[in-house]
């Protein structure tokens, strides 16, 4: 299938069906716990919303950046603010990195990084400290995503799951 071109846009309340759609490829190909639609919804509503949400909500709130079309979107990435359990330094974190299988031989996965940088750099303007943070908990072609994401960024962990999640493909050895 041809693939649009690279190109991230700012996700619309037009895009959700075909959001779903990729929260659900996602879950079913890597994903180690099961998906709960619920929380799902809430975060998705959270982002695309944000008008909805009372001043003094503390709850997430973030970005999502898509590639294609309402009616075929090829690839999204939703990006929500947090911190880390040991400090209150705000930082981005991924939610959703996704391509769906149809356009994995695009460059859809280098843009969506690329756009994720992109919104850091905007924002350390002002917050030179900001930071994002990307993983990859997977357990199909773990080592190919993580041999893409070290020409893109820094490496800076691991995650290691006990037991063996269901559908497991052992990483090749490097």
């Amino acid at each position: 299938m041809n693939a649009s071109p690279s190109t991230v846009r700012a996700a619309r309340p037009e895009d959700e069906t075909e959001l779903w759609k990729l929260f659900r490829l996602m879950s079913e190909e890597t994903a180690i716990f099961p998906l709960d639609e619920g929380k799902v919804q809430d975060y998705m509503r959270r982002v695309l919303y944000p008008e909805t949400i009372a001043p003094n909500d503390t709850g997430a709130r973030g970005i999502i950046g898509v590639i294609g079309s309402p009616a075929r979107l090829e690839a999204a990435i939703m990006l929500v603010l947090g911190s880390v359990w040991y400090s209150s330094a705000i930082t981005l974190m991924d939610a959703l990195n996704f391509v769906h299988p149809d356009f994995r031989s695009s460059d859809h996965a280098k843009t969506l990084i690329a756009y994720g940088k992109n919104m850091v750099d905007v924002i350390r303007e002002d917050h030179p400290d900001f930071r994002m943070m990307i993983g990859i908990v997977s357990t199909k072609r773990t080592q190919a995503k993580i041999r893409l994401f070290r020409r893109q960024m820094v490496e800076a962990g691991a995650v290691f799951v006990y037991p063996t999640p269901a559908g497991y493909e052992p990483a090749e050895v490097r």
